[in-house]
């Protein structure tokens, strides 16, 4: 039967010279791994443990050098190390799974690049072509419209509909850019807030992870679920000041642009908004 000695004994062992420091080490180990309960570590996956106590290693080899007997057991000051260096684990450890989810969120699309296209017909009668754009009847409403939505304007978009609207594409160019630059510091306070959003939002989620660590009904964790609870109240407040900035341009923009009085492009706008009301309302009815 192998003989068993306190943390307190096998140091005394230790520096007496019975023992050298890597036996040493290695039955400190065993001492931590046979009792989890005393160390807080019962709770753990045995596969946690083991990258624990892995993790670990360098930092009780720096302990041993460093002990110094000023009124606290060696037994004393090897459980401390290993209770508050839990918790640091366990930070990282919450840290490192928010940030390899948030990476492969952020790649998500590249892994869809090695996918077949699908194949299309080439029957014309599948999906027949329309050799002339029907004509509009009031470009100035179309016109409105497209400054109005300048943001999700592409430039195929664009060259489809500029002889539709009886300008120049430069002319409209012109008008969609000067929009842009009447409209870039919103855009900034947009972009800035979208990435608040997210840090927000990744935060709650470090958090969520960093409470499962911890034990339940504990001060620490009650602490946690305080900030947790903070930190989902202003991100949904972020969220809803977010959903409130309109990337589109103001109706008084577009009527600055085009010379005319807000009225005119509200009443455009109006007019549009009803005419696609009725046509979806037709389509479902039918």
């Amino acid at each position: 039967m192998q003989e068993t000695f306190s943390l307190n004994d096998l140091y005394i062992r230790y520096t007496e010279g019975l023992i050298e420091k890597k036996q040493f080490e290695a039955m400190i180990f065993i001492v931590i791994d046979k009792d989890l309960h005393r160390f807080k570590l019962n709770r753990w996956r045995k596969e946690d443990v083991d990258d624990y106590l892995s993790w670990l290693y360098p930092r009780i080899s720096r302990a041993i050098d460093s002990y110094k007997d000023i009124g606290s057991s060696f037994e004393a000051y090897i459980g401390a190390l290993v209770r508050f260096a839990a918790k640091e684990y366990r930070s990282r450890q919450a840290d490192n799974n928010v940030a390899e989810y948030a990476a492969w969120t952020a790649h998500a699309p590249e892994c869809y690049t090695g996918e077949e296209e699908p194949d299309y017909s080439n029957d014309d009668t599948a999906c027949p072509k329309t050799q002339t754009e029907p004509p509009v009847k009031n470009p100035r409403q179309l016109l409105a419209l497209v400054l109005k939505c300048y943001s999700y304007v592409s430039d195929d978009l664009l060259n489809r509909l500029y002889p539709r609207l009886g300008i120049e594409k430069e002319q409209l160019q012109q008008l969609i850019n000067r929009l842009r630059e009447l409209r870039a510091g919103r855009d900034r306070k947009i972009e800035r807030l979208r990435e608040s959003v997210n840090c927000q939002f990744y935060r709650c989620i470090v958090y969520e992870k960093r409470l499962l660590s911890m034990p339940e009904n504990s001060a620490l964790a009650e602490r946690m679920k305080q900030r947790l609870e903070k930190a989902r109240i202003r991100l949904a407040a972020m969220r809803k000041r977010l959903s409130k900035m309109r990337p589109s341009a103001s109706n008084a923009q577009v009527a600055e642009l085009l010379g005319v009085t807000k009225g005119s492009i509200d009443a455009t706008l109006h007019v549009l908004k009803n005419r696609w009301n009725n046509d979806l309302n037709k389509t479902i009815l039918n």
